[in-house]
Parts: structure tokens; sequence; C-alpha cells
């Protein structure tokens, strides 16, 4: 259980208030500018699915003070409902990046609150990154408090820790001290909520909405001084023991260390890393990430071995049994399920169709008759011995040879500057045709020079200027 007589809610609040824009390495700067692209690229097509527009145009039906911006679309909404329509529209593809601290997509809710509140208080760039980098910190560090049972048990964790990054975030922004932003963290425990049976509809978008919205909210009723218990976090009818079966301490405020297997305890020899966002994972894959080795392992084996397509009759996918609840839809009907679908993600790159591409997750892909039938010849094994997301793929073909690829998605890019580019790719991919050419290069160079923008709206102004 840990030091009982902590604080944890307070704890984790005082890290929250002392963080400073200066003691953020460059490196750990360079990948939170990265989240905030790969964000708005994620958001601007996200706002396009019909549920992201269904809630948008609910949310605007009711009206309100119209201060906050609505990223690809061109109404305003006040912070609070403009962060719920963000916040799902940036997962609505599930396309957005995760971190196994959580273990789930840490940027989504956190940076839809921010930028809501943000550009409501026009905050600075500066602010906008801090308050990021605090609330992308907090919804790991309560991610590793409560890991691996809280995830285990079925609470959808990028919502549920994503309510603690947003009202992190959101009272750096607001200015509170270490006492009130406690309060804000514990009146967040009352509302986190989301749950894994959501996958594959789209309410598990709409859980990381919400959950943008309930932690910005929490910071604000903290703020005018609205009252909760001590320590909601570490209560021993908490969130943390209520939540989880797991509770330690050391893993919530300890220096972070890398575990790719939502394993709580480390040993000495795994990395230690000064800031959560150092073990951040962009997607390249449109799928869930789960997927992504499966994925990778098709893909190789199609570029280095002299095979058919029609000449595969078996297919073995061996994961960790951890997927078989998250990512093994074997049959799926939408477009969304079969982004959660070993099989049919294998099946779509064996066959060469670009799973980076979302508009290739169609009514039409789930019924494909090349994909249905290797879908047939896929068994998904589970092994305990792989860890998350380790993969491997075994291909028999007819003359009876076995093609075998392993591959581990979990390992942060080290190389920076490479990823860079592959999200400059992957953002303009995404904003193409959806804004004008000039406006997508107008985004990337505000998000370049951030820490320098007077006023954070300036990254959400292209969508109002549509009108």
């Amino acid at each position: 259980m840990g030091n009982t007589n902590k604080n944890i809610t307070l704890e984790l609040a005082s890290l929250v208030v002392s963080l400073r824009l200066e003691d953020i390495p460059p490196q750990v700067l360079r990948i939170a500018r990265q989240a905030v692209l790969d964000w708005l690229g994620v958001t601007v097509a996200g706002a396009d699915d019909s549920v992201s527009q269904t809630l948008a145009g609910l949310m605007v039906s009711e009206g309100g003070h119209s201060r906050c911006s609505l990223v690809g679309q061109v109404d305003r909404l006040p912070a609070s409902t403009a962060a719920l329509v963000n916040g799902m529209a940036s997962h609505a593809l599930d396309y957005d990046d995760v971190n196994f601290s959580i273990p789930g997509h840490a940027t989504a809710p956190v940076l839809a609150a921010a930028l809501a509140l943000g550009e409501d208080l026009q905050a600075s760039g500066a602010q906008l990154l801090e308050a990021f980098v605090a609330g992308y910190e907090t919804s790991c560090r309560v991610g590793q408090l409560v890991a691996p049972n809280h995830y285990a048990k079925g609470f959808h964790a990028t919502a549920t820790m994503g309510c603690f990054g947003a009202a992190a975030a959101a009272s750096r922004l607001l200015g509170l001290d270490a006492q009130t932003t406690a309060r804000a963290l514990g009146i967040a425990s009352t509302r986190a909520a989301g749950l894994k049976a959501a996958f594959g509809s789209s309410c598990k978008a709409l859980q990381v909405g919400e959950a943008a919205r309930s932690g910005l909210v929490a910071a604000m009723l903290a703020q005018r001084g609205v009252d909760v218990s001590e320590d909601m976090i570490g209560h021993r009818l908490g969130f943390a023991r209520t939540h989880s079966s797991d509770m330690a301490v050391h893993c919530a405020l300890r220096t972070p260390r890398y575990v790719a297997d939502f394993a709580v305890e480390t040993t000495d020899a795994a990395p230690a890393y000064g800031f959560h966002l150092e073990t951040n994972l962009f997607k390249y894959h449109n799928t869930c990430y789960e997927t992504h080795s499966a994925i990778e392992s098709a893909l190789y084996l199609v570029r280095t071995e002299a095979m058919k397509v029609s000449d595969i009759v078996a297919i073995d996918i061996r994961v960790n049994p951890h997927c078989d609840d998250i990512c093994n839809i074997a049959r799926p009907a939408t477009p969304m399920q079969a982004r959660f679908s070993l099989k049919h993600t294998v099946a779509m790159a064996l066959l060469g169709k670009n799973t980076a591409d979302p508009k290739a997750f169609n009514e039409l892909s789930v019924v494909d008759p090349q994909v249905l039938a290797l879908q047939g010849l896929a068994q998904v094994i589970l092994d305990p011995a792989l860890r998350v997301p380790e993969t491997t793929v075994g291909i028999t073909l007819r003359d009876g040879r076995k093609l075998e690829r392993r591959h581990d998605s979990s390992q942060p890019e080290t190389d920076l500057g490479a990823q860079q580019e592959r999200l400059i790719q992957k953002f303009r991919s995404l904003c193409e045709g959806r804004l004008p050419f000039s406006t997508i290069v107008e985004l990337e160079r505000t998000v370049a020079r951030l820490e320098s923008l007077a006023d954070v709206g300036e990254l959400v102004r292209p969508f109002g200027s549509r009108r």
C-alpha cells in the first residue's frame, strides 16, 4: 500500500505547481511541441467524424458564451464545452499518441482542456506548454499509482487518468496554489470515469471528451472555493483504493521509469527518465496501438519475403493476454471495430492497404472479401511470455514454408528529428483537403515557436477564419 501517511493528492499538486518552463529539458519541450502538432492534426481530422459533428451540434444548440474555438470547425463554445467537443474529436479516430504509464492516450484530454482554457484566458504559449507538461505528467503519475490493476479491472485509463491531467493543466493556467490544486485533483477524483467496455464504439472517444471537460470544471470549482475531503486520491475510501487493488505511492512520486508492460515494479536496469513525456509514443497506423506490432511484423514479412497473399494458408498472431479485451475483435462490423481487430489490421497490412490512412477504414473495408478471407485464416494466440505490445506474427504458406517476425512498438523514438519529419507528414496528410496548404504550413510554424506566442489563440485562429 505504500506510505499511508503521505497526502498523495497534495504531493501531486505540489509537483504541478512547482513545474517551471526553464526546468524542462529542451528534448522534453520538443516532444511537447510534437504532441501539440500531432493533437491538432488528429483533431482536425476527427472533427469530421459523424459523432464529433453530432456532439458539436448538440453543444452549439445549447448555447453559452462562445469564447473558445472548435478545432476543425467554425463554431465557438464556452471553455468547458469546447474542451468536451475538442477532446472527443481528438480521440474520434483513435489516432492520438499513447503512453504506457497510464496506460492509454496521454495528450488528448489534457490538451483539449488546456487549449480551451488557455484561449479563454488569452494565455501565452509558454503558459500553455507549462500547463500541458504538468497535466501530462500528472496523468502518468496517477496512472502508475493504480497500475496495473486499474486498467485490468476494466477502467478506461485514458479517461480516468485524463481527468486528473486536465484538472492539473487547468489549475496551472488558473494560477492556483498547491492547496487549491489539490482540491481540484480531489474534485476530479469524484468525476474521473470511463470503461473499456466502450472500446470499438463512439463512446470511447466521448469518455475522453468528458475527461477534458470534467478536469477543467474541477479546477474552476476549486478556484471558486468548492471544498472536498482531504487526499481524495490516497484516502482509504478515495480514488486509488476504490479503483484498483494496487497502490504504489513510490511510482506516483518518484522519477519515472520506462515500463512497457504496465507493471508497477521495475528493475534497477529499467531506464529512468526525468519526464514521462520522454516515453510518449506517436501513432503512425490509425489503429489501436496494441495492433501496431502485429502490423509492423506483417509489413516486414511482405517487404522481405517472396510470398503471395494467395499462398497463405494460416496466420498466427501471438500477443500478451492483455490484448484480448482490447484489440481482439474477431469479426469487426464497423470501421471503428476494425481498428481494434488484430486479425483485420494484419489482413489489411498483408494486402497492402494503407493503415496510416483513416479513410482506409470504412464500411466497405469491413466486408472486403479479400480481408475477410485472410481474417478467416488467422488465429490470435494469447502468450503471457510476451510483453505488451510485443507481438509475433507467423505465416504458413501453401508450399510448407513458415515465416515469422517479432516486433515491439513500445520503444520511444530516440531520433527526435526523424520523429518530427514523420509527424509533419502525418499532420499534412490529416489536414489535406480540410485546410488550405498555406494554413497547414502556418500552423506548423506556429507550433514550432510555441514558447514565444503571446496568445495561444494563434493556434486556433485559422479555424475561425474559415467562416
